[in-house]
């Protein structure tokens, strides 16, 4: 450690944190990656210097996970992480033995990737840590940075703040609880890969068409990529079942607790909303009107307080508390199931424009964003942009492409030039 302001060699999981170590199986792992793709191909002696230089800096992620008898808990790991070259399907299983670090740094060719497993981090706190590292890299390759703007300085020291666990913090029963009382959603049926198998395609675009076409149609560029999801989502179910009563579609929006509450947490700290459009025949305009309507209203800080809240109180119940963590383990599955991926069709997740300082634009390509395998929803999209280009990457862990096909062409017939990537294959 660079300073003793830490007490304890080990630390609680997060509020959101506990589920992810509880509900994993052989089929969801809770892991997902962060990628970038360089200019040139990756140097791992420098990529293992860079790790090592910044690994201080972020006392969150020098963690093993281990089991208690009422929780899961954190404990600080003194050794070092080794980056390793990447040999197979990304994000694979990370292993609970109370020795390994929850998160890894690969490379391959020009990629530098780093996975994390969910209960030390959300995607905000895991962009923090990869800007850093790839940042720190780049200098020991030889760029001279003037200003870090907003990236995590690796020499400088961490802060209490940045491991909180900001549910706690901004808890407040007397606002009342989130219902999670929602109809089952549509979910795309398919015959499923071999346990460990993500089949990842990537479609690359210029952010400013992206922008274009989102603009042609009033809304932002995630409310457009959702709607676009949602279309397509809505179009499969007709075809598949004709004639049988439909169910909503419903994809899931992360919500970044930290825009409503002031947190620098690296820890986890997001919600989510799941936007639900109608089983009936909808033009994609209105689609695009409905979501952004539901994600403009909903989304507020009364729905994010109640949201932490519910949360919260979960955790709180005396019974839960006193549980063992078997027990706990149980009442968790049911409840992912119950309140989780049961009421979703699709994740949908955006990092937004990442932004690095302009030195670095000779060195990075673009960044990547990948969503590892889920529990019970065989699909799931994210978003990254950098430098005027945006990765969109859809996960999933069936056989049939089908929906990837659709919602590209739906994109190329918006004007928007696509460039399709999958599990290494490119093609135009």
């Amino acid at each position: 450690m660079k300073n003793a302001m830490f007490e304890k060699d080990w630390f609680r999981l997060d509020n959101a944190a506990k589920i992810y170590p509880a509900a994993r199986n052989s089929r969801w792992n809770a892991v997902f990656r962060m990628s970038v793709v360089m200019r040139q191909p990756v140097d791992p002696e420098l990529l293992q210097r860079a790790l090592e230089d910044i690994l201080d800096r972020f006392p969150s992620f020098q963690v093993t996970l281990k089991k208690g008898f009422f929780w899961y808990y954190f404990q600080y790991v003194n050794k070092r992480p080794k980056v390793a070259e990447e040999k197979n399907y990304p994000c694979q299983m990370m292993r609970i033995n109370g020795r390994d670090y929850m998160f890894r740094v690969l490379y391959y060719s020009h990629r530098i990737s780093l996975e994390v497993f969910h209960a030390i981090t959300d995607g905000t706190g895991a962009l923090a840590f990869l800007k850093t590292l790839v940042l720190r890299y780049c200098e020991l390759c030889g760029a001279q940075v003037a200003d870090y703007g907003d990236i995590l300085h690796y020499e400088d020291d961490p802060t209490p703040e940045e491991i909180e666990d900001s549910f706690s913090r901004y808890v407040d029963m007397s606002k009342g609880v989130q219902p999670r009382g929602e109809s089952v959603a549509y979910q795309v049926g398919g015959q499923r890969e071999n346990i460990g198998v993500l089949n990842v395609t990537q479609g690359s675009m210029s952010l400013e068409q992206l922008h274009a076409a989102a603009k042609t149609y009033h809304c932002t560029i995630n409310t457009y990529l959702a709607s676009v999801l949602a279309y397509v989502l809505l179009r499969r179910q007709q075809y598949e079942s004709p004639g049988k009563k439909k169910k909503s579609i419903k994809v899931q929006v992360p919500i970044n607790l930290r825009k409503t509450f002031p947190s620098v947490t690296l820890r986890n700290f997001a919600g989510y909303y799941n936007a639900d459009i109608a089983p009936v025949e909808q033009t994609f305009e209105q689609i695009c009107q409905e979501l952004g309507r539901q994600i403009k209203e909903n989304i507020s800080p009364e729905y994010c307080q109640k949201f932490i809240n519910s949360n919260v109180s979960l955790e709180q119940n005396l019974i839960i508390r006193l549980a063992p963590r078997f027990l706990k383990t149980f009442v968790m599955n049911l409840s992912f199931y119950a309140v989780g991926e049961k009421l979703v069709t699709c994740g949908f997740s955006n990092i937004g424009n990442v932004t690095m300082p302009p030195e670095l634009s000779a060195y990075i390509d673009r960044f990547e964003f990948v969503l590892g395998p889920q529990k019970y929803v065989n699909r799931a999209m994210t978003c990254a942009s950098y430098d005027g280009k945006t990765v969109v990457t859809i996960t999933r862990t069936i056989k049939d492409s089908t929906l990837e096909r659709d919602f590209f062409r739906m994109l190329h017939s918006h004007g928007i030039e696509v460039t399709i990537n999958s599990n290494g294959r490119e093609v135009k």
